[in-house]
Formats: structure tokens, sequence, C-alpha cells
């Protein structure tokens, strides 16, 4: 299935490909969060950024990858992205502890889609 938006917004999992690491140390802050240790809840604000551009005519889409690849083990989060078409893409840092995954899933968007990667906190 392919999906077209105007702006996607898109949570990554705090480190990229933990399904293939043995071993991850997350941090003390997943403790504390209430969260799988992989930070699954993409921030609020995703909400009324995507509200606001859809109130002003933009297409708009929100991509849980993080939980996404948590529920789905088997899941292909390369195909999931060439599938994701967008004029821009906007990741989230929600806190320092996703800065990896982060960064890794905007070079994958950034490689496939070749269109502006926008990443912030």
């Amino acid at each position: 299935m392919t999906y077209m938006f105007d702006v996607v917004f898109i949570h990554a999992p705090s480190v990229y490909d933990f399904r293939k690491l043995k071993r991850v140390h997350y941090g003390p802050i997943s403790d504390v969060v209430p969260s799988t240790p992989v930070f699954d809840m993409y921030p609020y604000g995703f909400f009324s950024l995507a509200t606001y551009l859809e109130l002003n005519g933009f297409k708009t889409g929100i991509f849980n990858i993080a939980a996404r690849m948590v529920n789905n083990p088997r899941l292909d989060v390369v195909k999931l992205l060439k599938n994701i078409k967008a004029n821009v893409y906007a990741i989230d840092i929600h806190w320092l502890v996703h800065a990896h995954g982060s960064i890794e899933i905007a070079k994958l968007i950034k490689d496939m889609h070749r269109k502006p990667v926008i990443v912030g906190g």
C-alpha cells in the first residue's frame, strides 16, 4: 500500500533496528517513562501540528515506526518507508534517547525519496 501526503510525521524507535541486537542498553529514563524501552509513544505535538496543517489544506499522516516495530517483529521498515510518499518528512527527537533511531530513519528517507527531512524535538 502506498501512502501520499504533503507532510508526514514519523516517530522512530530510540535505537533503529533494536530487533537485530542481542542486547541494548536503553538507559535509566526508560524505567520512569510509561512506554516500552524503545520509547514507542510519539509526542502529542504531532496532533496539533497535523491538525493545524489539515485545517489549512495540507494532507498529513502520522506513522509510529517504533510501535509498529514492537508490534510486528517481521515489519520491513525499509519497505514501509518506501511506500510513504510525501513532500516533507518530519521526524521527532522527542528526547535525547531518540537521537540514534531518528537519525537512522532520516538517513533512510533521505536516500530513498530525496525530499526535505526535518528532524526536531
